[in-house]
């Protein structure tokens, strides 16, 4: 498994937008402390980097824990379990996110 730290991820799309800490934690419904926390996370909850996805622009699932491209990723074989963001999902869920064609991400948070 990949090394990540998305503390410092969060931390670097932060900088690269065009809010401010204190704007961020508001769109995120967080205190500007607990968004210093963030930065120093080495994994964090799937409900709050959705929000941060979605308040930043950037994909952090497909981009960070997928390692995305405009490219077609290589699937998993069957043996291989299948994983976005620590829940199992199946090869079709997985087609289709790659494939852009459903928003799995919300149906694992409904699960």
């Amino acid at each position: 498994m990949k090394d990540i730290h998305i503390g410092s991820i969060i931390r670097s799309k932060l900088e690269e937008s065009p809010l401010s800490i204190a704007e961020f934690a508001e769109r995120i419904n967080r205190t500007r402390p607990t968004v210093y926390d963030i930065f120093n996370r080495k994994s964090i909850d799937t409900d709050l980097l959705v929000k941060i996805s979605e308040v930043l622009g950037y994909d952090f699932l497909r981009e960070v824990y997928l390692g995305g491209t405009t490219e077609k990723k290589k699937l998993p074989t069957a043996s291989s379990p299948r994983y976005i963001v620590g829940r199992e999902v199946s090869e079709q869920d997985l087609k289709d996110y790659l494939d852009e064609k459903s928003s799995i991400i919300l149906k694992i948070l409904r699960e």
